[in-house]
Order: C-alpha cells, then sequence, then structure tokens
C-alpha cells in the first residue's frame, strides 16, 4: 500500500507555518510498512483543492489530509471531498454533542458558523478530536482510503496515534525498521563511493544517505513481519557499512 500526505492551507503555502504534520505522518506509515510516495500542499481554494483530491486519489491507495475541517468558510475540506466522492453531508450528532461540550469546557459562546464542524461526508467514520472542535473522519471509496484530519499539529498526532495508524494496520503485515550510521570526515560522494557494490546490490534492506551538519547519514531500511526479523536483516549490513567506514563511521540510532 502506498499513501499521499494532502495539506491543506494558504497559510502553508506563504510559509507562514512549517508543515510538521507531514513529517509526523510520514514517520508513523514507515513504521507500520506503508510507503508515502508525495507530500502535497494546496491552498484554500476550491478548484486547486477538488484537483490535488482527484490527482492524490488517482495515484495512492492512501490519502491523509490535514487541515479544512474548522468553522470558517475557507474550511472546505470536507465539502470539496464529498461533491468530488458524490456523496452527500449529513449532520453527525456525536460531533454535533462534543462541540457543545468543548465550548462549555471554556465558557464560550458557540456562534453558528460552528456547525460547519458536526457535518461529514456521507458513509464517515467519525474520529472524536479530544484536543479540538473539529473530529477527523475515515473514509472509503472503490479501494480506496482517505483521512480527514484538522490542521494543528496537536491535534492530528493523538488521531494518528489513537486512530489512524491501528485502522491501517489491516493493510500491513508489515514493519519498518531503520538504522542509521554518521560518517565523519567524508564528502557524500567519497562515502558512496566506499559502499557502490552494497547500494548497488541492495534490496531489503536499502541504504539511503541525506547530508547533515559536517557528517553524512547513511540510514539503512528493513522491512519484515516483526521487529525482530527486521532487526536481523539490518545486521549484516550495518557490520558491512561499519567496516568499510572505519573510523569514521558510528551508529547514531538504531531505529525511529
Amino acid at each position: 500500500m502506498n499513501a499521499e500526505i494532502l495539506a491543506v492551507g494558504t497559510e502553508l503555502l506563504h510559509g507562514d507555518i512549517v508543515n510538521t504534520n507531514a513529517q509526523y505522518i510520514s514517520k508513523k506509515f514507515a513504521k507500520i510498512g506503508i510507503d508515502v510516495h508525495f507530500h502535497t500542499v494546496v491552498g484554500d481554494n476550491a478548484q486547486r483543492m477538488k484537483m490535488a483530491f482527484e490527482t492524490a486519489l488517482g495515484r495512492a491507495d492512501i490519502v491523509v489530509c490535514t487541515g479544512g475541517l474548522g468553522p470558517t468558510q475557507d474550511d472546505m475540506t470536507k465539502d470539496i471531498l464529498a461533491d468530488y466522492l458524490g456523496r452527500k453531508m449529513i449532520m453527525d450528532e456525536d460531533s454535533k454533542i462534543h462541540l457543545e461540550q468543548r465550548f462549555a469546557m471554556r465558557n464560550r459562546i458557540m456562534t453558528q458558523n460552528n456547525l460547519r464542524q458536526v457535518y461529514f461526508p456521507e458513509g464517515s467514520l467519525i474520529l472524536k478530536n479530544d484536543n479540538g472542535t473539529a473530529n477527523g473522519c475515515i473514509l472509503e471509496e472503490k479501494g480506496k482510503t482517505v483521512i480527514l484530519l484538522p490542521g494543528p499539529p496537536r491535534e492530528v498526532n493523538p488521531l494518528m496515534d489513537e486512530y489512524v495508524v491501528d485502522f491501517l494496520m489491516k493493510y500491513s503485515n508489515e514493519v519498518v525498521v531503520c538504522s542509521k550510521i554518521r560518517v565523519y570526515n567524508l564528502g557524500e560522494s567519497t562515502a558512496e563511493t566506499l559502499i557502490m557494490d552494497l547500494i548497488e546490490n541492495q534490496t531489503n534492506p536499502t541504504i539511503a544517505s541525506y547530508a547533515g551538519d559536517s557528517s553524512v547519514v547513511f540510514r539503512i531500511t528493513a522491512k519484515a513481519g516483526s521487529k525482530e526479523e527486521a532487526i536481523e536483516l539490518i545486521k549484516p549490513l550495518e557490520k558491512q557499512l561499519l567496516t568499510r567506514f572505519g573510523d569514521n563511521g558510528q551508529i547514531v540510532e538504531e531505529e525511529v
């Protein structure tokens, strides 16, 4: 299974905030063996949002969308998706109760536009958001899965941990384990040359590099049916890399 993470919000395109949600979701998916192939950001524009959903659903099995579930007119993610899928927007009574309780807890008056947050595309599985007013939801359509989450990371992260990962585990029978080796005193191209034969013949585990601060990091990634099996796959390759790099190589992180 592969996934695309779609972030909605003009503030992301303007650089006003950083899209940390994509990083968090990607790491969670990696741990359960779901490959993220694309990160997409789209502004609060109905036409471009519809295009983004169409593109994502055309190339990914799972689409996780963050943002655009709030009470204002530019919060239109659910409406756009419902229209694209040909589904009605239905009020969820439990979400209405949740919304009213959240406002009561803060002794705040709930304006009418907040009720936008309690309508969902027909057939949605509702995800209760204990850290905000806007619940998330999951929809399944013709073999595709769409997950809609609010924008704030303090709301996204718990929803991923409490609901989404467990829901998606049915699509994956693998786990992913990674090890990182940091290489000092060698440039990325020189370090890669030392292990080029291993890179050219890689299958599972795989090797990827990226430049760090005054060092190069090589990431070894293995997929297997269990964490223990993945570690056993990693160890021999890890040993070979450390032998090639000599005193310049150091394990910095066993897994993520």
